[in-house]
């Protein structure tokens, strides 16, 4: 943007008598700083922009957002007065001044320019047609090196400053090589040298209260300037309400300091904070880079360093409301002792945002400019963002960590005492609390502020101030390890009610007794959570806990849920968590638990004991694929557990399975080894484990919806210090490809493993047919591949993965180690049993090239529309995974269904398909991939069938259980096989029905 523009001839011309208007309108805006003709003499050096008589509220302009093509053309609309210039161009240029006239092709015009000193000149020249950049000869004859006033970038077109060196008479030129005449408007600026400088005095450059200038660039000018009376080390802010107004601050030498950075992507103005270097005085100057007229523009100029006019604020007592009448701009902040001190604008509506500088104009480090950091003895300046309104009245709040003025003496035992009350006063006013708690002691804070308030705000600092700890509506637990006494500082919203109760962590008065259960459905509590009082408190006794217990809770579905804080007396969190937690205790130790929610609720708990000690069921095997555990849990609270013990380099595969869709309530694990540590929570994989020589895996629901859910607990070992166990071992596959495998998921045969050797960057599909009897579910078999190390979790952390499903594509991330892995078919959430045929094709890291399938025939060839025909394709190099279309004949772009594959011949020369010709209309059709191996008018769609005769013989009526009285049929009980059993479902054509 704003870069290489081409100008089609005649582009952006004007009519004669309305650009003359035009530039009338301009000239009188101006006055004798505007448009001069080329056959005038040109007139005197301009008085400079104008300058207000007064200080003024602040900037009026808008921001709009530039675009330098946008701003040419209007450059152009403004100075065009006519469709072509007749006369000759001025043998010279004085300063401010603009002057047009016309350039004939292949031609050069000069302008002389007079500098008294070493300087730095802006040059603004406009052209059309064409764009046409100036060149600056020294008195030698050398050809200057200019730069764009907005940096290095490849501009074409717009202001240009070229540095002096010496004294004397330069020539500006400008080449005429466009092939045709071209009007030029050209104008310069000496930074150094000029006389037409605005003067910025001591008054007008106050921080608190800067004087807006007033003033107006006509379209092509170089620019206006400004005088400062600033030294070097002094740091400048210059601010303009439009960020088309660019600012160049240099110094007496004409060397620049500072710039203004074009920001396309920001549509309004931001300040230049400049620190001063180089020789005094310095001068700003203020321009378009790009040459667009500013009928009128602001400029305000302060000090930023040792300012003047800010207010002083010293650190404020609690209770205190910060004064919000004054509009000063900023605010000088005077710290006495050194300590943490929060720090903000507050105001009656919004306040104003802005930057912490210190007292020399350096911006504080990024902490302090967020509310809050350690401030050494000394000023330090807070400063409002300029805008191009006017500054609103403000207030600023500051108050210091070791701060006591103010502060009201209050209880550690809330639940009994009651929470502390009251309501705050203006904006930016804090409260604070003195704590009897002693050091080593931990205490809740727990917020009872009225309901449809926001949310309490709590710092608690020790005597010297230091942060104990934060509370803004979440962790309720502060640890206090500092020097007493403690404080309790409190922010909340202006003339609102709070609340706030502190209640010691090793205090048990007011909290309620909660007693252990057994891994079944029986409830140990129940806790209901109030308005304005949504937290409740449960007891551990020191003699009636474990060394690790998993805490519960259930609510009604679909209602907010609450988290656990268990904590000790000194303040140590033993454990925090949602709905179920699992907890590492200290026998002999005391606890409370805080249970804390976001609405009102009555909620359902139980703790039980995960220990060494815990009565857990013993796995039937562990064995990959064998009987797994079963249980029925009945309620939302309900949960079991398992005990798996081994050595410590064995690695378990341990998960719950539930038959169903992937949203259907489930059972879920969470496995602590021996010590009580949580190891794993299974979410959609199983849990993998290793490093202990004990787990104990919980069993729990998930979106228990009032049916009882059946879980099976698989408990595998999957490989030991030796490597993969045997029955993964036995099965070898290649990365390279393997042929087809087949098998049977049972309840007593649940798994099929298989070990590949793999290398980074290596993946292989896989692909084939899983079918069960449970027509109602579309759920299938889980494909995982699984490293020996990265073990434990359920994620994929090795770097290891297939990527879900059945048919799936396995890899290894280019970054992991190469290894041997093995490949797990797990049951996941379908239901037993499940028949499968497995295959597989090398995708990435092939020893060689795979070859594509080729072709070569269909039989029977010939099936009617409508339904699903079985075909056997034959060819080379078929797959599962060979995606074959039926397509009409004699149209090379049409496609059509994708044919079903059943299973591939070993050699992989034919392929069992279902022909799906549902919708398609009798006729010829082409077998084969789209893009690739096809066979033409290879298969026949015939006319639909009728209906045949079925296959089932029709009974007559007959009662198999009475239901009249409720004492049902006398034989009813079953035993014996049933002999087969057949489901079809019109929702799923095509799959097959199994005995069973």
């Amino acid at each position: 943007m704003g870069r290489t523009v081409r100008e089609r001839p005649g582009r952006g011309r004007v009519a004669v008598a309305s650009g003359a208007l035009l530039l009338s309108v301009l000239a009188s805006l101006t006055g004798p700083a505007g448009v001069a003709a080329a056959a005038a003499t040109p007139p005197p050096a301009a008085a400079g922009p104008a300058v207000a008589a007064a200080p003024v509220s602040g900037p009026t302009a808008t921001a709009p957002k530039s675009d330098p093509a946008g701003e040419r053309e209007a450059v152009l609309r403004s100075l065009q007065q006519s469709g072509r210039a007749s006369a000759a161009c001025p043998a010279g240029l004085q300063p401010s001044t603009i002057v047009n006239c016309a350039v004939e092709t292949n031609t050069t015009a000069s302008f002389s320019i007079t500098l008294p000193a070493p300087d730095a000149v802006v040059l603004q020249v406009v052209t059309s047609p064409g764009i046409i950049r100036p060149k600056l000869v020294s008195p030698a004859g050398a050809t200057l090196t200019c730069e764009h006033v907005l940096g290095s970038a490849d501009y074409t077109y717009g202001a240009v400053r070229c540095p002096v060196a010496q004294a004397g008479t330069y020539t500006m030129k400008v080449e005429n090589t466009t092939g045709s005449q071209t009007q030029i408007w050209a104008s310069y600026l000496p930074l150094a040298s000029s006389t037409t400088c605005t003067t910025v005095a001591p008054a007008d450059r106050r921080l608190g209260a800067p004087k807006v200038f007033q003033g107006s660039l006509p379209a092509g000018s170089a620019g206006d300037c400004y005088a400062l009376d600033l030294v070097a080390n002094d740091v400048l802010r210059s601010y303009s309400s439009s960020k088309d107004i660019h600012h160049i601050v240099y110094d007496a030498t004409g060397k620049q300091v500072c710039a203004t950075v074009r920001d396309w992507q920001n549509s309004g103005s931001v300040p230049l904070d400049c620190k001063l270097t180089g020789t005094a005085p310095f001068r700003m100057a203020a321009l378009s880079a790009f040459g667009s007229g500013h009928a009128a523009y602001d400029v305000a100029l302060a000090r930023l360093s040792r300012p003047e006019g800010c207010a002083v604020v010293e650190p404020q007592a609690f209770g205190v409301s910060p004064d919000l009448t004054s509009t000063v701009r900023c605010r000088t902040l005077r710290v006495s002792q050194p300590a943490w001190h929060s720090f903000g604008p507050v105001a009656a509506g919004p306040a104003p945002a802005g930057t912490l500088f210190t007292a020399a104009g350096a911006a504080m480090p990024s902490p302090c400019q967020y509310g809050g950091c350690d401030l050494p003895v000394g000023d330090h300046t807070w400063v409002a963002t300029p805008k191009p309104e006017a500054p609103t009245a403000f207030g600023m709040a500051f108050h210091s960590a070791k701060e006591s003025r103010g502060c009201t003496a209050t209880h550690d035992n809330g639940l009994v005492a009651g929470p502390v009350s009251g309501t705050f006063g203006g904006p930016g006013q804090k409260l604070c609390l003195t704590l009897p708690t002693a050091s080593g002691t931990g205490v809740y804070l727990l917020d009872r502020t009225p309901a449809g308030v926001e949310s309490l705000g709590v710092l608690v600092y020790d005597a010297a101030g230091s942060k104990q700890c934060e509370y803004s509506g979440y962790h309720p637990v502060c640890k206090l390890t500092g020097t007493a006494p403690f404080r309790a500082v409190l922010t909340g919203t202006p003339s609102k009610a709070y609340g706030l109760a502190v209640h010691r962590t090793g205090e048990a008065a007011g909290c309620a007794a909660w007693p252990r259960t057994g891994f079944d459905a029986s409830v140990g509590a129940q806790a209901s959570l109030a308005v304005g009082a949504l937290q409740t408190c449960l007891t551990l006794p020191a003699a009636q806990h474990t060394a690790a217990e998993v805490l519960a809770y259930s609510a009604p579905y679909g209602q907010q849920g609450a988290t656990f804080y268990a904590a000790d007396p000194a303040g140590n969190v033993a454990c925090m968590g949602g709905s179920v937690v699992t907890c590492r205790l200290t026998p002999g130790t005391a606890y409370t638990v805080m249970m804390v929610g976001r609405a009102p609720e009555t909620y359902q708990l139980a703790r039980r004991d995960i220990s060494a000690t815990a009565n857990c069921t013993a796995p039937v095997s562990t064995k990959v694929g064998a009987q797994a555990v079963s249980f029925d849990l009945t309620s939302p609270l309900d949960a079991r557990c398992v005990r798996v013990s081994g050595s410590a380099t064995d690695k378990f595969w341990l998960g719950a399975r539930t038959a169903g869709g992937k949203d259907d309530p489930a059972a879920r694990l969470q496995v602590v080894d021996a010590a009580g540590a949580l190891q794993c929570q299974q979410y959609t994989e199983a849990c993998r484990v290793t490093g202990s020589t004990s787990y104990v895996a919980v069993v729990l629901p998930h979106g228990h919806a009032g049916k009882p859910i059946h879980a099976d607990v698989d408990t595998w070992k999957v490989a030991t210090s030796g490597g993969w166990v045997p029955e993964c071992a036995a099965n070898r596959i290649s990365a390279e490809g393997f042929p087809e495998r087949s098998g049977v998921l049972t309840q007593t045969a649940s798994a099929y493993c298989a070990v590949v050797d793999m290398k980074p960057s290596q993946s292989f599909g896989v692909s084939g047919v899983s079918t069960t009897n449970d027509l109602d579910s579309w759920s299938t078999a889980q494909l995982s591949l699984l490293a020996a190390h990265g073990w434990e979790g359920s994620g994929t952390s090795s770097g290891y993965r297939c990527d879900g499903g059945f048919n799936t594509l396995c890899s290894v991330d280019s970054d992991a180690p190469a290894g041997q892995a093995v490949l797990m078919l797990s049951p996941a959430r379908t239901v037993l049993p499940v028949e499968f045929t497995l295959r597989g094709t090398c995708v990435t890291g092939c020893a060689g090239q795979p070859r594509n399938p080729w072709i070569s025939g269909i039989s029977p060839a010939a099936g009617p529309a409508g339904t699903l025909n079985q075909a056997v394709v034959h060819g080379q190099d078929l797959t599962l995974t060979t995606e074959l279309m039926l397509m009409p004949s004699g149209s090379q772009f049409a496609d059509g269904p994708f044919m079903k594959p059943l299973s591939v011949s070993p050699d992989g020369t034919s392929m069992k398909v279902l022909v799906d010709t549902t919708g398609l209309q009798p006729g010829l059709y082409d077998v084969g991939r789209y893009i690739g191996s096809r066979i033409t008018k290879a298969y026949t769609v015939t006319a639909p069938t009728a209906a045949t005769k079925s296959r089932f013989v029709p009974h007559g009526p007959a009662r198999f259980l009475d239901t009249r009285d409720g004492t049902g049929a006398a034989k009813s009980t079953r035993t014996g096989n049933p002999g087969p059993r057949c489901r079809t479902s019109t929702s799923h054509p095509g799959r097959s029905c199994r005995t069973w």
